[in-house]
């Protein structure tokens, strides 16, 4: 169980990165037309694998427990980022950005 719940946390972990190297690399304006998958659309399916990795950790040790936190962490600053281009607020992307960007992930 521990093996799958690392692969699962991994998953969310590349995702992170990658909306942080996204956001590094274009403007607001051309995040919201990346649209296949749209961020909003990566960041509800983040959040789904960390509730996925709840249920499995739920019968685990406290440092299950902390993988769990951290990747429904990182998903809600990832909902934050995608919310933040969908209404074009710059501020409150580069917000989201850096509250993920400063997240400690084991």
């Amino acid at each position: 169980m521990e093996d799958e719940i690392q692969k699962l946390y991994q998953l969310v972990f590349k995702v992170a990165k990658h909306f942080l190297e996204q956001f590094e690399l274009f403007s607001i304006q051309e995040l919201a037309e990346h649209d296949e998958p749209t961020y909003e659309e990566v960041a509800k399916r983040a959040k789904k694998l960390a509730e996925i990795i709840s249920v499995f950790a739920e019968h685990g040790d406290w440092n299950n427990e902390r993988v769990v936190l951290n990747a429904k962490q990182a998903a809600l600053y990832m909902e934050k980022m995608a919310l933040a281009i969908s209404e074009n607020k710059n501020e409150d992307l580069a917000q989201a950005a850096q509250c993920l960007q400063k997240m400690d992930f084991i």
